[in-house]
């Protein structure tokens, strides 16, 4: 045989065993990796215990021992219905709370216009008041018109009486004539009866006067309690700040009860390989 031919045939043979010891020892470390044998030895890897974050029985395990698996698979579950629970109840406080914040603003827009309203008969209140406070002016201003034709007719009823005296003596002297006295005696007797009516008119405008400063008082009166009405009814009208400021707890409550609801389902973290410990609990290595 030529002496190349043995040369190649060598190599072959050289790089088939080269090949086939590489294969053997892949085969070696991954059956070691696999399935690890030893009679005295001690195996040391890093583990990470996976426990859940809420409490409560397991569910369901999807996982066994020794499996490899990745970010994201679900390990095991908790018995999520307690969870479940709390977050409805959560979730129900959350919308009372804004029924009620409903209910309250309406109950605070009807007191608002019970303010208005009262607001509206104050305005009435002082309009009368004022209509009152002129009657009353008016009132006095008659009462003064009618002393002064009081004092008038008295002053012209006390000259027809006095020339009236004084020409009826002369009758008899002939000094006046019958007529004259008569006219003097009619002229007494007008001016009497329009001193009667002016003292008449004067009582009249008193009790104008009187009539007018109580309905002053009846209008000032009721101004007085319009403005304490609407003190009272702006005292009544509350505001939403106590209810509003419940909104970010009741949220609050939510976002944890979620949380631990979602918590309830455990997945890996990361690429890793199951081993249960001691307590038949999942662990990640």
């Amino acid at each position: 045989m030529p002496h190349n031919r043995l040369h190649i045939i060598g190599r072959v043979i050289s790089i088939v065993i080269m090949a086939s010891s590489a294969i053997v020892a892949l085969l070696v470390i991954h059956q070691v990796n696999a399935n690890p044998r030893t009679d005295d030895a001690e195996v040391f890897a890093n583990f990470i215990g996976m426990a859940p974050l809420v409490n409560g029985p397991v569910t369901h395990l999807y996982v066994s021992d020794n499996q490899l698996v990745k970010a994201g698979a679900p390990l095991f579950d908790i018995d999520d219905r307690p969870y479940a629970y709390a977050l409805a109840r959560a979730q129900s406080d959350q919308t009372a709370l804004h029924g009620q914040i409903g209910d309250e603003r309406r109950i605070i827009a009807g007191k608002t216009s019970g303010v208005d309203v009262a607001r509206s008969s104050v305005l009435g209140a002082d309009a009368s008041l004022a209509h009152a406070e002129a009657a009353v002016q008016q009132a006095k201003a008659d009462v003064a018109n009618s002393q002064a034709f009081v004092e008038r007719s008295n002053a012209e009823l006390e000259y027809a009486s006095n020339n009236l005296h004084r020409i009826e003596p002369l009758l008899a002297r002939q000094f006046v004539t019958v007529d004259q006295v008569d006219q003097a005696r009619t002229l007494q007797t007008s001016r009497l009866q329009a001193a009667n009516q002016a003292k008449s008119q004067l009582a009249l405008a008193e009790a104008g006067l009187l009539a007018a400063q109580a309905q002053l008082k009846q209008a000032q009166a009721i101004v007085e309690e319009s403005h304490q009405q609407v003190e009272e009814a702006s005292h009544n009208v509350t505001t939403l700040e106590p209810l509003e400021g419940q909104l970010t707890g009741k949220q609050a409550a939510i976002d944890t009860a979620k949380y631990n609801f979602d918590n309830c389902h455990v997945v890996a973290p990361f690429d890793a390989r199951i081993t249960f410990g001691p307590a038949c609990l999942p662990k990640s290595t």
